[in-house]
C-alpha cells in the first residue's frame, strides 16, 4: 500500500504561526472549487450592490413620478373648474340672450305683408320722397360674440307693435291715390288709436314732437349709430333727452302728419341713412 503524498500548509497570523498537513490530491481538487467560489461571492456582491443601486434609483423615480402626477392632477382639477366656470357664465349669458329675444318677440313674425298693388292704402302714410336708385341694403348687425347680450341691447330687434305690416320699405304707389310712386323709408305697421307703441332698443330720445309727414314722431339714438323713429303717433310718452330701454311705452298708435289712417311709421337709420326694419324684426328663418 503506498502512502499517500501530503502538503504542508502555513496559516499565518499576528500572533502566531501554524502549519497542518492536508492530502496534495485533495487540495489540487479543492483550489478550483475555492477559485469559483470567490469568483461567485464577488459576482453576486456585484449583483447585490447593482440592485442597492437600481432600488434606490427607481425609489426616487417613484418619488418623482408621484410628485408629478400630483401637480398635474392638481393642475387638471384647476383647469376644469375655471372650464366650468366659463361654462356656467355662458349659460346664464345665453339664457338672459334668449329671454330678451323672446321678450322682444325676435322669434316671432310679423303677420304676412300685403303686396304693394297700386290700390288705395287704408293704413300708410310718412314723407313723400322722389323715387330715386335703390337703397343699398344695409344686412343685419354682426353680433359681437363676446360681448353678445350687450349688443344686442342696443340693437332694434322686434316689433314696435305685434301688428301687420301695411305697408313696406322701398318704392311703392302713392297709398292716397294708387297711383304714382315714392320712396317709402320705413315699415308701417296697422294699427288702432290708442295701441301702445314700444320701443325696439336701448337708448336716449333725440327728438319728440311735431316733424312734418311724420305727424307726432319720437327719434331715439342708440349709441352705435343706429336710430330708430316712429311716427304719426296720436300721443308721446317720453320727452327728449329720456332714456329709454327696449320695452318701454314711448307712445301711442295714431294717423297724425301725413297719413291714410291710424298706423306706426317705424324706421331704422344707420349713420343717419334709412335701412330696411325688416331683417331686424325677427331672427326667424321664415
Amino acid at each position: 500500500m503506498s502512502k499517500s503524498k501530503r502538503s504542508t500548509v502555513l496559516i499565518v497570523d499576528p500572533n502566531q504561526t501554524q502549519s497542518i498537513e492536508v492530502n496534495t490530491q485533495l487540495l489540487r481538487h479543492l483550489k478550483p472549487i475555492l477559485m469559483g467560489l470567490g469568483i461567485a461571492t464577488v459576482v453576486l456582491s456585484i449583483g447585490v450592490v447593482s440592485l442597492v443601486i437600481r432600488n434606490y434609483t427607481t425609489t426616487k423615480d417613484n418619488q418623482a413620478l408621484r410628485q408629478k402626477v400630483g401637480d398635474l392632477e392638481g393642475y387638471t382639477s384647476a383647469e376644469v373648474n375655471a372650464k366650468i366656470n366659463e361654462l356656467r357664465k355662458s349659460e346664464k349669458a345665453v339664457l338672459e340672450l334668449q329671454n330678451y329675444l323672446q321678450e322682444r318677440g325676435a322669434f316671432t313674425p310679423p303677420p304676412q305683408k300685403p303686396i304693394d298693388d297700386g290700390k288705395p292704402n287704408s293704413a300708410a302714410g310718412g314723407p313723400a320722397l322722389k323715387i330715386s336708385a335703390p337703397m343699398p341694403f344695409m344686412g343685419s348687425f354682426a353680433q359681437n360674440t363676446q360681448n353678445l347680450l350687450e349688443a344686442v341691447k342696443k340693437m332694434p330687434l322686434g316689433l314696435p307693435a305685434p301688428t301687420e305690416i301695411s305697408s313696406r320699405f322701398g318704392n311703392r304707389f302713392n297709398p292716397f291715390t294708387g297711383g304714382g310712386g315714392e320712396f317709402h323709408p320705413g315699415l308701417d305697421f296697422r294699427g288702432e288709436i290708442g295701441d301702445p307703441i314700444k320701443s325696439t332698443a336701448s337708448g336716449m330720445v333725440n327728438f319728440a314732437g311735431y316733424q312734418n309727414g311724420y305727424g307726432n314722431v319720437v327719434r331715439i339714438s342708440l349709441d352705435n349709430g343706429y336710430e330708430i323713429l316712429f311716427g304719426h303717433m296720436s300721443e308721446i310718452d317720453v320727452r327728449q333727452g329720456q332714456t329709454v330701454h327696449a320695452g318701454d311705452m314711448v307712445g301711442k298708435v295714431g294717423s297724425t302728419g301725413r297719413s291714410t289712417g291710424p298706423h306706426i311709421h317705424y324706421e331704422i337709420r344707420k349713420d343717419g341713412t334709412p335701412i330696411d326694419p325688416e331683417p331686424f324684426l325677427t331672427l326667424s328663418s321664415r
